[in-house]
């Protein structure tokens, strides 16, 4: 077996400090650096004391442990947020419906705070059991690298180790970031860790410093029964764990049947592109959420939270299902690009209601039908995404022998070779139909008992009758045939079956052949 642990260091402040958007900066949209990167000064308090602090308030002299007025008389311009359990608990789920696109083998791990001398308010992470997927993924080095490569794109960042068990790789990840042991190296890696991460309450991890136990080969060294009259059940069982000599139950994640994620800003921001840097961390959620489930998304909406008044909904409809990030970014950003907010944003919203089932594309070595499609789907989203889904039509066939009727406009809903996009209605065998059409028919003159049209025209194929329009009080009696000018110009002209109240039938043009 081959775990991965993810460890989150910084998760409570990471789950704030993503919602972060430089508004003065007119490449804060585009920036690819992390959330905190120029971002103010955060720390995590409780009531009393500050619990962690981020890189802007480390370099003003702020560490976990201080009181709360020192930390201000330190740093006046600190941001001092309480810990929101909830807020870390729903981020730890969206990193674990992001991570179940790499195995759907992927447990939450959490451990209670019993010191502030930590520097994380809760040491928390993910397990991934990712044995059976390696193959699929290239091997280790290039999944833990593709892993590596998303995670700052997320607004977080970890911890990774690997290890034959779960709780030895959440143990080393721990201790540093990028160990990788194997089965025979195990006893060896856990041995030389500090004897505290067994610790599971502060008074372990005090006793363990006050007698003299820096590693946990120290720890081995001694009689098992001693240990347990010292330190409880509970730290035996933990080192059994992390050896693989026990087996701790786990509960596998379960993602949610609809996706919802929302991230709060840190500070007002009144011009709508610089939202795309927020949005973007939603949407590279919603693409590990799909990619996990074998799904794809075909709208999703993107709701912007005012104070007081209504939330801004940006619906982004697809041509195609897709599961591509980069893709519907283009189309937001288009959207974004137009939009005026009614009020300064707050939060940000990402909602995928309705995803659809769609297996995950096969490789292709050269480019072939279902790549053209995909090109096509993409120029009609980004066309409907800058100009409205209304302005953007196409051709329709009807049920209908009449030809200005045989058709209709409208809007462009999927793209065309999909089974629902199968015509009703065929035209039967008969005469060549010009893509042409005028918009009303032309009455041509008449000489020599010849219809003309800029000079005399000649009959080439036809008649083809055409009867129809009874049913809606648009009676059409044709004869319709292929004529040629004297350019050698085709023609699609009809003749009245029965004369008009002035008695004449008469010739009418309409359409032209290319």
């Amino acid at each position: 077996m081959v775990w991965i642990a993810l460890f989150f260091e910084r998760l409570s402040l990471q789950a704030i400090e993503r919602g972060w958007v430089d508004a003065s900066a007119d490449t804060a949209a585009d920036s690819p650096c992390g959330a905190a990167a120029g971002g103010p000064a955060l720390a995590i308090a409780d009531p009393l004391r500050v619990l962690a602090a981020n890189d802007p308030a480390r370099a003003a002299g702020i560490t976990p442990g201080l009181k709360r007025a020192a930390a201000l008389a330190l740093a006046p311009q600190l941001l001092l947020r309480e810990r929101d359990a909830a807020l870390e608990t729903g981020a730890l789920a969206a990193l674990a419906g992001w991570a179940q696109q790499f195995t759907p083998a992927v447990s939450l791990q959490s451990a209670p705070l019993f010191g502030i001398d930590d520097d994380v308010v809760a040491p928390a992470g993910l397990l991934l059991d990712v044995g059976a997927s390696l193959r699929y993924f290239g091997g280790l080095a290039r999944l833990l690298a593709r892993l590596q490569r998303q995670l700052p794109g997320l607004g977080f960042s970890a911890r990774l180790a690997v290890a034959p068990n779960a709780d030895a790789a959440w143990l080393l990840a721990r201790h540093r970031d990028g160990l990788r042991v194997d089965e025979a190296g195990l006893a060896r890696a856990i041995g030389a860790l500090p004897a505290t991460l067994l610790a599971t309450e502060r008074a372990q991890k005090q006793m363990l410093a006050a007698i003299g136990l820096p590693r946990v080969h120290d720890l081995q060294q001694l009689p098992r029964a001693g240990l347990v009259r010292r330190f409880g059940r509970t730290l035996l069982d933990e080192l059994d764990f992390a050896l693989g000599h026990r087996v701790r139950p786990r509960r596998w994640f379960e993602a949610p049947a609809q996706f919802e994620q929302r991230i709060e800003l840190m500070a007002s921001v009144e011009h709508a592109p610089a939202l795309l840097f927020g949005a973007r961390r939603l949407l590279q959620l919603l693409a590990g959420w799909l990619m996990a489930r074998q799904q794809a998304a075909r709208e999703v909406e993107l709701a912007i939270e005012h104070d007081g008044c209504a939330d801004t909904v940006l619906p982004v409809r697809l041509a195609e299902p897709s599961h591509d990030a980069a893709r519907l970014e283009l189309l937001l950003r288009e959207q974004l690009g137009r939009l005026r907010l009614p009020a300064a944003a707050q939060a940000l919203r990402l909602c995928c209601r309705q995803p659809v089932t769609q297996a995950l594309p096969s490789g292709e070595l050269f480019p072939g039908a279902a790549r053209a499609q995909e090109q096509l789907g993409r120029v009609i989203e980004r066309l409907q995404a800058r100009l409205g889904s209304e302005h953007v039509q196409r051709l329709q066939l009807a049920a209908d022998h009449r030809p200005e009727a045989a058709y209709r406009i409208e809007a462009i809903d999927t793209l065309p070779g999909r089974p629902s996009e199968t015509p009703a209605h065929q035209p039967g065998p008969g005469l060549p139909r010009p893509l042409w059409l005028l918009d009303e028919p032309i009455a041509l003159a008449e000489r020599n008992q010849r219809p003309y049209w800029q000079s005399p025209l000649t009959l080439l194929a036809g008649p083809e009758r055409i009867e129809g329009g009874w049913w809606d009080e648009a009676l059409v009696q044709r004869d319709y045939f292929v004529a040629e000018n004297r350019e050698h110009a085709l023609l699609w002209i009809y003749r009245e079956r029965f004369a008009r109240p002035d008695g004449e039938r008469g010739w009418f043009l309409h359409g032209c052949f290319g």
